[in-house]
C-alpha cells in the first residue's frame, strides 16, 4: 500500500491540470474513464418494489441530465424488479444505464447482475456480515480465513457479470467496514483501502476488469485523504481503475452544496474522478445541475497555462497537517482559521448573519466609526502616520511605501507573480506580515498551492489568507465554486483564513455565509451545528427531507454539535461515527435515536422521534437555547 512518502503516485501533477489516466469501463451505452467526460449520476429514493413510481423518478434524474441512475436493491424481491423497471424506463425511450445498489445479500447482486447494466457492492456487507463492532476475534488464521469465504461469495457474482457484460463498482463508505477489516487496520483511510484493493485483487486474479472504484465519507478530510491513498495504492500494483466521487451524507440546501464541492471538488482540481454524485437530502434530480456546474467549473482548466513546479518535500496528502506558522493578531499559528469581510463598513455590519466575520477590509475610512469593536484593513494610503486604533495597512506587492517597521502588522496582497527574491526577502525581514494569496490563473488553488509550498521550502512562517474574488448572480455558482477553488486547500492545513469577495448581485450575508460554510465544510472551524443527512433511497421509510428540515430549523443553533440523520440502519451507525447524535430510521413508521455509536431509544414513533432526539440532547448536556 501507498504511504506518505509516496506523493508522486496520486496524481499526474500536483501543478498542472492533468486527468488521471484510468482504463475505459463501459456500462451499458456510456463508457466511463480513459478520455471520456466525467459522468454525472444520482440515485431514486423511492421503494424498488413500486415500479412505477421508481421508473417515473429516475426518467426525472435522467431529463436533469443524469448519465447513470442507481436504485437500491436490497433484498431478491427488488433485484428481481429491477427487470421491470428497466422495462418500463426502455419503453419510454432512455437507454441511460441503470445501476443496482447491493448491500448485505449477495444473492441479490446475482439477480441483478443479469438485469442491470452496473452493480455497486460494498466490501464491508457484501459477504452479509452485520457489523457487530467485535473487532478482538480475527486472529490471522481467522482474518485470512473470511477473505477465502469473501472469494467464494464473489467469485460467482464476476462470473455472472462477465456473462451479462455487467460493470460494477466497488464502493467502500467509511462507516461501514467490516468488523475483520476494522480488527487489522481501525476506522483508518489505510482500512478504507485495503477494502477496496482486496476485492480489486480477487477481480483480477479473475480476469475482470469492468470496476469503478469510490471511497466516500460525510468527512470530506477523510474522504479526499483517502481517495489520493487508494489511487497511490492502484498504482504501485500497476492498477488504472476509474474513480466514482462522492461526499456521502452531505446534507441539504447551503451546506449540502458546499460540502460537496470542497470534498469532491479537491479531488477534480487535481484530475481524479470519473463519475460524481453530489448526495443531497432532496429529490434526486436536485443533484444533478450541482454536480454539472462542478464539474464545468474544474473541466475547462485543462490545457492551462503552465504553472512552475516546486518542491512539495514538506506536503501531506494522504493525512492533515496543518502549515506551522507564526501568530499575527489573531491569525495564524493554533488559531482557527479567520473570515475577513470585503466591502462598505456599514453593509459588512448589518449584514444578517449567524457568524460575524473575525476582520473586516474596507476600501476607504469615510464609513468607519472612531471606535472599532473589529479589526480593520484599510490600504495604507488612508491611514497616514497616525493610524486609528485597530486599523492595519492593507498594501499591495512590489508597491511597498519606504517607512514600513520591521515590527509593523500589515495586510500583504501577493500574487504567484511576485514570486522572487526581492518579496522573500522582505518577509524575512518582516515578522507581523499576513499574507492576502490572490490569483487570477485558471487553475488558481493550484498556483496558490505552489506558492504556499514556496514559502514552507524557505522556512518562512507568515499566515496566509487566501482571496478569491468572482462576478457571480446567482448563489448556487457562487457557493460551488468558490467552495471548489478554496476548499483544498483549508483539507491539506495549508491555509489561516479566507476573503472571499463577489462584486455581482449577492448580498453580503450570502457571500459571509458561504465563508463560514468552506471552513466547516473543510473540518477547520465549526460555526454552525454539522448535519450528516443522507439524501435517502429505498431503503428510507420517513420522510427524510422534510425530517432533516425539522430536525435543522431546531438544532442549527448548536454550534460544533454534529447530528447523524439517516433513512436507514446499512450505512447509519457507521456513517455517523463523527455524529454526537443520530437520528436513524429504524423500520416503518420508527427511528432509533443514538449516542455516538450506542443506541439509546428504539422503535421511537416517527411523530415524536424529532421530540424526542431534543430531549435526549438536553439530558447529556449538549442543550442551549436558541438567543
Amino acid at each position: 500500500m501507498a504511504s506518505s512518502a509516496d506523493n508522486k503516485y496520486y496524481c499526474e501533477d500536483l501543478f498542472n491540470y492533468k486527468r488521471n489516466p484510468t482504463i475505459e469501463v463501459r456500462a451499458g451505452n456510456v463508457i466511463i474513464g480513459g478520455n471520456n467526460p466525467v459522468r454525472i449520476q444520482s440515485m431514486t429514493t423511492t421503494d424498488t418494489n413500486d415500479t412505477g413510481k421508481t421508473a417515473e423518478q429516475a426518467i426525472r434524474i435522467i431529463e436533469a441530465g443524469g448519465e447513470l441512475v442507481r436504485i437500491t436493491a436490497q433484498g431478491q424481491r427488488e433485484a428481481k424488479n429491477l427487470k421491470n423497471i428497466k422495462e418500463l424506463v426502455r419503453k419510454a425511450g432512455y437507454d441511460t444505464p441503470l445501476v443496482a445498489d447491493i448491500h448485505f445479500n449477495a444473492n441479490a447482486a446475482l439477480i441483478a447482475a443479469e438485469t442491470v447494466e452496473k452493480v455497486r457492492i460494498n466490501p464491508g456487507n457484501f459477504t452479509g456480515d452485520a457489523k457487530k463492532f467485535d473487532f478482538d476475534k480475527y486472529s490471522d488464521e481467522s482474518f485470512n480465513k473470511e477473505l477465502e469465504r469473501m472469494k467464494e461469495k464473489i467469485v460467482p457474482f464476476l462470473d455472472v457479470c462477465k456473462e451479462h457484460n455487467t460493470a460494477i463498482r466497488i464502493g467502500t463508505n467509511h462507516g461501514s467496514l467490516s468488523d475483520r477489516i476494522m480488527s487489522r487496520y481501525g476506522d483508518t483511510p489505510e482500512g478504507m483501502v485495503e477494502a477496496c484493493m482486496e476485492y480489486l485483487r480477487i477481480c483480477e486474479e479473475n480476469d475482470f476488469h469492468d470496476i469503478v472504484l469510490s471511497i466516500k465519507s460525510s468527512n470530506t478530510r477523510v474522504m479526499v485523504h483517502t481517495v489520493r491513498l487508494l489511487v497511490a495504492s492502484m498504482k504501485k500494483e500497476n492498477m488504472h481503475y476509474p474513480l466514482h466521487l462522492g461526499v456521502t451524507e452531505a446534507g441539504s440546501e447551503d451546506e449540502g452544496r458546499i460540502k460537496s464541492a470542497v470534498g469532491s471538488g479537491a479531488l477534480l482540481v487535481d484530475g481524479l474522478g470519473d463519475t460524481l454524485r453530489v448526495s443531497l437530502t432532496e429529490a434526486p434530480e436536485n443533484e444533478i445541475p450541482v454536480a454539472e456546474k462542478l464539474v464545468e467549473h474544474i473541466s475547462v482548466r485543462e490545457g492551462h497555462s503552465p504553472i512552475k513546479a516546486v518542491s512539495a518535500q514538506h506536503y501531506s496528502p494522504y493525512e492533515y497537517n496543518r502549515r506551522k506558522t507564526r501568530q499575527v493578531l489573531s491569525i495564524g499559528e493554533d488559531k482557527t482559521a479567520v473570515v475577513i469581510a470585503k466591502g462598505k463598513y456599514q453593509d459588512i455590519k448589518e449584514a444578517k448573519t449567524s457568524n460575524k466575520p473575525d476582520i473586516i477590509f474596507v476600501d476607504d475610512v469615510s464609513g468607519l466609526p472612531e471606535h472599532l469593536d473589529i479589526p480593520a484593513i484599510v490600504p495604507i494610503e488612508f491611514l497616514k502616520d497616525n493610524y486609528p486604533a485597530n486599523c492595519y495597512p492593507f498594501v499591495k506587492f512590489p508597491e511597498m511605501p519606504g517607512n514600513i517597521h520591521h515590527d509593523q502588522v500589515i495586510f500583504l496582497e501577493v500574487t504567484y507573480e511576485d514570486w522572487g527574491e526581492e518579496l522573500f526577502s522582505f518577509l524575512k525581514d518582516h515578522e507581523n506580515v499576513v499574507l492576502l494569496l490572490r490569483s487570477g490563473h485558471l487553475n488558481r488553488p493550484v498556483e496558490q498551492r505552489a506558492f504556499i509550498f514556496e514559502l514552507m521550502n524557505r522556512g518562512l512562517t507568515h499566515p496566509v489568507v487566501i482571496v478569491a474574488d468572482y462576478k457571480e448572480n446567482d448563489k448556487e455558482n457562487f457557493q460551488i465554486i468558490s467552495a471548489a477553488d478554496t476548499g483544498i486547500l483549508f483539507l491539506d492545513g495549508l491555509a489561516d483564513g479566507i476573503l472571499l469577495y463577489n462584486d455581482g448581485m449577492l448580498s453580503q450575508s450570502e457571500v459571509i455565509e458561504t465563508a463560514f460554510g468552506i471552513l466547516q465544510a473543510s473540518r477547520v472551524r465549526f460555526s454552525t451545528t454539522e448535519f450528516i443527512s443522507c439524501p435517502g433511497c429505498g431503503r428510507t421509510l420517513f420522510d427524510l427531507e422534510d425530517i432533516t428540515r425539522e430536525i435543522k430549523v431546531r438544532t442549527k443553533h448548536l454550534k460544533g454539535l454534529k447530528i447523524g440523520i439517516m433513512g436507514c440502519i446499512v450505512n447509519g451507525i457507521g456513517e455517523m461515527a463523527d455524529a454526537d447524535y443520530g437520528y436513524v430510521g429504524a423500520g416503518p413508521n420508527n427511528v432509533s435515536l443514538y449516542k455516538n455509536r450506542e443506541l439509546i431509544r428504539k422503535n421511537i414513533p416517527n411523530d415524536r422521534a424529532v421530540e424526542e432526539l431534543i430531549n435526549l440532547i438536553k439530558e447529556y448536556g449538549d442543550w442551549i437555547d436558541p438567543e
